[in-house]
């Protein structure tokens, strides 16, 4: 079925290996083994490792993957990421596509390229990811991205991920703890669900291009103060224009795709550009 004729919940999560395509392509034993993992935090056999390696990699190939990358997140403010084909030799001349589940599990990134302050020499830089299976794996842009954890040769933390898994399985203890307080007997786990506002400013390419604050530093460095109130009409329910009502749409089927549940869509109109100072985190 062709993209534009899907509906939303057809394409909703359509590149992402989520747990309805693990039932389907997975044996039961190894589905069940993934589930006590996820639920229990048991380790995986390599076995099971294997056959959800190759599921994954069938699927990433069907969606039109031709890499694959263990997606981190180091204490550099940026996403990393390091790109392997699936092709491995077969014979002489030819090849075939594979991913075991030693490759999936675990990679070694070179962190020689991340900040050090000077203590450790390049060749000792050995930086190791680790599949988070309580992620699911994604295709974007020809490439099955395994989301994992980071860490050094002797485990300490590397990542702003791990942290974050910590505190949610501290959070999931204690409130079980609380729970069992009230009475409830049921209850297994306790999973917090917190997101973030996404907030961006979409800037003309023309009007960018003439702005070298905004080239060099990401954000506004000189210009006139922006209006506080609603005089110009610049306030949440500000009619949306053509031009960005397209951006919002486009971006929306791709979030929607990668199964982010992006739900409200709200425009802040802006005065002329000369009159417009913007102060993002982000580069635009």
């Amino acid at each position: 079925m062709d993209e534009n004729t899907k509906t939303i919940p057809e394409l909703f999560g359509c590149m992402v290996f989520n747990e309805d395509k693990m039932r389907q392509r997975l044996s039961a034993d190894a589905y069940e083994a993934w589930r006590q993992c996820m639920t229990q935090g048991t380790t995986l056999q390599r076995s099971i490792a294997d056959q959800i390696a190759a599921a994954m990699k069938d699927w990433a190939t069907e969606m039109g993957a031709t890499h694959y990358t263990h997606w981190f997140q180091p204490m550099t403010g940026v996403t990393a990421e390091k790109h392997d084909s699936f092709i491995t030799p077969d014979r002489k001349d030819s090849v075939i596509m594979e991913l075991s589940g030693k490759e999936l599990s675990r990679g070694e990134a070179d962190a020689s390229s991340f900040p050090s302050g000077g203590l450790r020499a390049t060749f000792e830089a050995r930086g190791y990811t680790a599949w988070d299976p309580t992620s699911y794996a994604f295709v974007k842009d020809k490439t099955l991205y395994i989301p994992t954890v980071f860490c050094s040769y002797s485990g300490q933390v590397l990542d702003k991920k791990t942290p974050l898994l910590r505190s949610m399985s501290r959070l999931d203890q204690q409130s079980i703890r609380i729970l069992r307080l009230f009475g409830n007997t049921e209850a297994k786990h306790v999973i917090p669900q917190v997101g973030p506002e996404q907030e961006y400013f979409l800037i003309d390419k023309g009007i960018y291009q003439k702005r070298e604050d905004l080239k060099l530093c990401g954000r506004t460095l000189f210009g006139a103060r922006p209006p506080k109130g609603q005089e110009l009409d610049d306030h949440y329910y500000g009619s949306i224009r053509p031009r960005v009502a397209q951006f919002m749409h486009d971006l929306d089927l791709e979030l929607w795709k990668l199964g982010v549940f992006a739900k409200t869509d709200r425009y802040i109109p802006m005065p002329t550009p000369r009159q417009t100072t913007i102060s993002s985190p982000w580069p635009c």
